[in-house]
C-alpha cells in the first residue's frame, strides 16, 4: 500500500549517528574512491557503468554510475552506505543523512525540504521516493531505502546498506525506480557466466578490513 509522506518527517530524524561523529564522516570523505569491476557492485542492475568504492573504519561507501540520457544536469547514480556492527546499534534509517552524504540534493530536487514523498513496501522492506516530471514523459526520482541482514546477505562484516538513488529518464516512475527496486537490490552484480544468472551476494564478497 502506497503511503504519502511529507519529507520533513523523514528529515526530522537527521541528527548525526550517535556512534559516528562529524570527525568520522570527514575522515571518510577524505578517503579516496577506488574503481572496482562491475561484478563487485552490491546491486545487480545491468545499466551500472561504473563502480566506485571507499572505506574508513566501520563504513564502506559504493557509488554506482547510471546512464543519463536526458537534459537534466548531473549524473544518475546510486549511493550506498554499508555499516558494520549489530543492527541494534545502527539506529534508524535517515534519508536526510544520505542527502548530506551526497553534498546536498541533486537536480531537479533542489527544494528537497518541500518535496512530498511516497512510500511502498515490497519484498525487501520500505522504499521511499520523491518524483519530478516535466509533464510529458521525462521523469526523475529521488529514492531511498535500507536493506539489512534480515533482508539479504550483506557485504563482508556489514549488517546494513542505506541506499539513495537519483534517476532521470524518459519513462514512468516505476521504470526510473527499477535500480532500487527489490528485483535488483536483493542481489549482487550479475554473475560473469554464460547464463548471466543473478547471484546472491556472498558473505565473503565486498571490502576487506
Amino acid at each position: 500500500m502506497a503511503l504519502s509522506l511529507a519529507l520533513p518527517l523523514l528529515a526530522a530524524a537527521c541528527e548525526p549517528y550517535s556512534e559516528i561523529n562529524t570527525k568520522f564522516w570527514d575522515s571518510l570523505d577524505r578517503a579516496p574512491f577506488i574503481q572496482l569491476p562491475l561484478s563487485d557492485a552490491w546491486i545487480s542492475h545491468p545499466d551500472v557503468s561504473l563502480v566506485l568504492e571507499r572505506h574508513y573504519g566501520s563504513v564502506t561507501e559504493q557509488r554506482l554510475l547510471l546512464p543519463n540520457r536526458t537534459s537534466i544536469r548531473g549524473d544518475n547514480f546510486m549511493l550506498m552506505v554499508a555499516r558494520e556492527g549489530p543492527l541494534s546499534r545502527i539506529g534508524r534509517f535517515r534519508p536526510a543523512v544520505m542527502v548530506e552524504r551526497n553534498d546536498g540534493p541533486p537536480e531537479p530536487f533542489l527544494d528537497f525540504d518541500g518535496q512530498p514523498m511516497t512510500s511502498l513496501e515490497d519484498d525487501f522492506g520500505w522504499l521511499h521516493w520523491s518524483q519530478w516530471t516535466n509533464g510529458t514523459d521525462l521523469t526523475c526520482v529521488l529514492a531511498f531505502r535500507r536493506l539489512d541482514a534480515n533482508d539479504r546477505i550483506m557485504p563482508f562484516k556489514t549488517s546494513s546498506i542505506d541506499m539513495m538513488l537519483r534517476n532521470c529518464m524518459r519513462g514512468t516512475a516505476e521504470e526510473a525506480l527499477a535500480p532500487i527496486s527489490d528485483l535488483y537490490t536483493g542481489y549482487a552484480a550479475i554473475a560473469d557466466t554464460p547464463s548471466g544468472h543473478q547471484r546472491m551476494l556472498s558473505p565473503l564478497a565486498g571490502p576487506l578490513p
